[in-house]
């Protein structure tokens, strides 16, 4: 009778540890390789880009949410990325400085942990930097606010983990106004993003 009542404590210990979670506070930095887009309405013939100039510093706080699920955490930071288009050959990139709000929700295992990110962001487009020489004027929408999904994988050896994500970004806002130019037909513009991702985090405190 002792065995049995001692295997079920065992096992009762077990399931709580698994199923609670230490907060946790991480600081890193990450690099990105992006293919930026947007989405025309009505549809124009163009190509998506592809850019490396794409760099993060990012703050992760693992917590339980509401003291009962042991999967929520929360991530922001600040981005640099370079986005764009391109039309009949010529490229049209954009830098821009984001602001991420996201929730990742992470399931633990062995060493690793599986990601999924689900949230929203805002950016400011800081300048043009193709075509060389061009600038923004006053119908372009500078700032811009949109939603991310994605999800990926963290292999951790603590102090340090290493985050391989797949986001994608789309705007909620215009790139530019629809009837810019005049057009008698409004031209709507969504600017996209998918970002794959390689980060390096420190733990700089857990309890």
């Amino acid at each position: 009778m002792k065995k049995y009542l001692l295997i079920i404590l065992l096992l009762s210990s077990a399931t709580y540890v698994s199923h609670s979670q230490e907060k946790l506070h991480m600081a890193g930095v990450s690099y990105g390789y992006n293919i930026g887009n947007v989405s025309f309405d009505p549809p124009v013939t163009h190509n998506s880009v592809a850019t490396f100039s794409n760099f993060s510093i990012l703050y992760n706080y693992y917590h339980d949410l509401w003291g009962s699920s042991p999967y929520f955490g929360f991530q922001t930071g600040f981005s640099r990325i370079e986005s764009g288009y391109e039309i009949l050959g010529q490229r049209y990139l954009t830098e821009m400085y984001r602001i991420p709000l996201v929730s990742q929700f992470h399931i633990d295992f062995w060493k690793m942990r599986f990601l999924i990110n689900l949230g929203a962001y805002g950016a400011f487009r800081s300048k043009l930097t193709e075509p060389k020489g061009s600038s923004f004027d006053t119908e372009d929408k500078r700032f811009e606010f949109g939603i991310i999904g994605g999800g990926g994988l963290a292999f951790v050896v603590k102090p340090f983990e290493i985050h391989l994500e797949a986001n994608y970004n789309h705007s909620l806002t215009y790139l530019s106004d629809p009837r810019k130019g005049g057009a008698e037909r409004p031209q709507y513009t969504y600017p996209n993003h998918l970002i794959f991702s390689a980060s390096l985090f420190f733990h700089i405190k857990s309890k």
